[in-house]
């Protein structure tokens, strides 16, 4: 079957991303969702679980979509709530 479907410009560049930190074309990525998700609704006694090996690939394809900063993060409580009347 074959389905056409539209996304917002910033819907399609997400996901274009996430379908390329995976290794994948845009259309086996989206197959994969819709038949994930298709499973969770029709089979609600059924666990979600998957392998540590798998767990690790799909962690290893979500931090892949962050950048590596090059410099040091002032995340002190300080710098954090600087300007917020204390």
């Amino acid at each position: 079957m074959n389905v056409t479907l539209k996304f917002p410009p910033e819907l399609e560049s997400v996901l274009r991303r996430c379908a390329a930190a995976a290794g994948q074309d845009v259309n086996p990525f989206v197959q994969k969702i819709v038949a994930e998700n298709l499973d969770l609704k029709t089979e609600t006694t059924a666990v979600n679980r998957v392998s540590s090996g798998k767990f690790v690939e799909l962690l290893e394809s979500w931090i892949a979509l962050h950048p590596v900063l090059d410099h040091a993060v002032d995340d002190s409580r300080e710098s954090i709530y600087s300007g917020c009347g204390e």
